[in-house]
């Protein structure tokens, strides 16, 4: 326990560094569920150290226009807010006016930050305009500071992904990517919740996703299976399989809301 508050320690004092030594924070949120991509304690540290932010939904291409405009209206009460979709480009244009307004012509540091795959190396990437800071869609795969230069008057710096220490919800930390689907104590409920969250989300997602109508998240479940070929013998679904692919499909931003 000791051990594991010294790593929140020094996770947190890196954070809290790069805050300082920027004049300006994006917090890159998944456009998917923004509310759990947001990080309230340090969202406070940077507004108290008077520091400018900017919220960025990424993987809004992943999202309904009915759940982005809500969304950046909850968001807009604090800060000003952008649509970017960094995997196809979209939205760049409006991210770079933003930070220019925020910074209002002035050299500046640009600090980064957000949970771990919600998409900050590629958003480094589509603003510099080549690839220049590494992804990949494992959990803290960020290391350390990353800086990157985008132009004469503004120098990007990367963070390691804000994992959630303190979340004990696994449905929550898959969805996430904190946890993928080896990690997971059990998968299968985890896809079911998936599932169920999904309908509960937009209630054509299943139909819009996999081509199935059904309500049951169970019954649903099987009907992937045969979808996707995921069979035992005796031609029964393979839902154990099935339910490891869904959440990887998931992860890998392969299923819209």
């Amino acid at each position: 326990m000791i051990g594991g508050n010294c790593v929140q320690r020094g996770f947190f004092s890196r954070i809290f560094r790069i805050i300082q030594e920027s004049n300006l924070l994006l917090e890159v949120l998944d456009a998917r569920f923004p509310e759990l991509t947001r990080n309230f304690g340090i969202e406070k540290k940077i507004l108290n150290s008077g520091k400018k932010l900017v919220f960025v939904l990424n993987k809004s291409d992943l999202s309904t226009r009915e759940t982005l405009f809500k969304e950046k209206k909850i968001l807009e009460k604090i800060a000003p807010c952008v649509f970017l979709s960094a995997k196809k480009r979209d939205g760049v244009r409006k991210l770079r006016e933003a930070i220019g307004k925020a910074i209002c012509g002035k050299k500046s540091v640009v600090g980064i930050i957000g949970y771990p795959n919600t998409g900050k190396s590629s958003i480094i990437n589509v603003l510099r305009g080549k690839s220049v800071a590494k992804t990949a869609v494992k959990a803290g795969f960020t290391r350390g500071q990353q800086f990157v230069r985008i132009s004469e008057n503004i120098m990007l710096v990367d963070s390691p992904g804000i994992i959630p220490f303190a979340q004990k919800n696994e449905f929550e930390l898959m969805l996430v990517n904190a946890k993928n689907a080896e990690r997971l104590k059990d998968a299968e409920t985890t896809a079911l919740q998936l599932i169920q969250w999904l309908l509960q989300k937009n209630p054509n997602s299943l139909k819009e996703n996999f081509g199935i109508e059904e309500a049951d998240s169970e019954k649903a479940l099987e009907q992937i299976a045969m979808k996707k070929n995921k069979l035992l013998k005796g031609g029964l679904p393979d839902t154990q399989a099935t339910a490891k692919t869904l959440i990887q499909d998931w992860q890998r931003g392969k299923i819209k809301v």
